[in-house]
């Protein structure tokens, strides 16, 4: 398999599958690390999984840069119509993946509202413009040497790394999937317990129901003036839903910092304020 020869670079579509699934990898892979290094350790100054999955690899990158290597041979040897075809196919391959994890899993991952010049949150002209740039530099600089070092894999190591890294990734995906479940699982029990409060209470004038949390603690105030007996069982309900570790919820939170649930807003941001308790009060200590 030679897919490198003579400077003439083979466009990704004609690569054998396995070679280019390598290079989607290896795109995931150089996007996951940038996040990373910009958002983990630059901005706050920690390691922060900027992942979507559990392993090192953010698939929207990957996915951008093989849209990318998909643009016309003849632009490869440009530079302006190179760098607006990458900012437009890109920004296009961002939006669409928004809106499809949104409408998939009811969470908007990421949130572009405070910057000029966005979109609906989910693309904005900062990213447009660095994904020209982007594009100029996988076409320029990165590709080839993907293709040479593919070529210096040889056959062999191409096929048994595909079929390892597909095998790892179906399984990650598997439990990326489960772990959205419980997500959810968790966001559906918090809203169905305040509705059943509201059902309870809602015409007691004691009852605040603005909101998840504003319900769960005028239940205990109430509880603690002891006018009304309230069930046990609901007020250790309440502990439950106040203390719980929700470790699915802290992930999604920690690795999306500007993550908001569509399904459940309310729900979400009870959850969002006992982990920011919680980390504040880890860190007094």
């Amino acid at each position: 398999m030679i897919i490198f020869k003579d400077m003439n670079m083979m466009p990704v579509y004609e690569l054998p599958f396995k070679a280019a699934f390598l290079i989607f990898i290896m795109f995931s892979m150089v996007g996951w690390i940038s996040e990373v290094l910009y958002v983990g350790i630059f901005h706050e100054h920690k390691f922060v999984n900027r992942g979507f999955l559990y392993g090192p690899l953010c698939p929207v990158y990957g996915f951008g840069g093989v849209v990318i290597l998909l643009l016309p041979p003849v632009l490869y040897e440009t530079w302006i119509p190179l760098f607006l075809a990458s900012m437009v196919l890109c920004t296009i391959v961002e939006y669409f993946v928004s809106w499809f994890m949104e409408k998939m899993f009811h969470a908007r991952w990421w949130d572009y509202s405070h910057y000029k010049f966005n979109i609906k949150g989910r693309i904005c002209l900062l990213n447009s413009v660095l994904f020209g740039f982007m594009g100029l530099g996988v076409i320029r600089f990165v590709y080839p040497q993907m293709l040479r070092f593919l070529n210096w894999l040889g056959d062999f190591v191409v096929m048994v790394s595909a079929d390892t890294i597909g095998v790892i990734l179906t399984i990650d995906i598997f439990f990326t999937v489960r772990k959205l479940v419980d997500f959810s699982s968790t966001m559906e029990k918090i809203k169905e317990f305040g509705e059943s409060l509201r059902d309870h209470y809602g015409n007691e004038t004691w009852f605040r129901s603005e909101s998840i949390e504003e319900m769960l603690a005028s239940v205990k105030e109430h509880a603690a003036e002891g006018k009304d007996l309230i069930n046990q069982s609901i007020l250790e309900k309440i502990d439950r839903i106040q203390n719980a570790r929700h470790t699915a919820a802290e992930s999604f939170m920690a690795h999306f910092p500007t993550m908001k649930s569509i399904q459940y807003k309310d729900e979400f941001e009870h959850l969002k304020s006992r982990v920011k308790a919680r980390v504040k009060a880890h860190l007094g200590k």
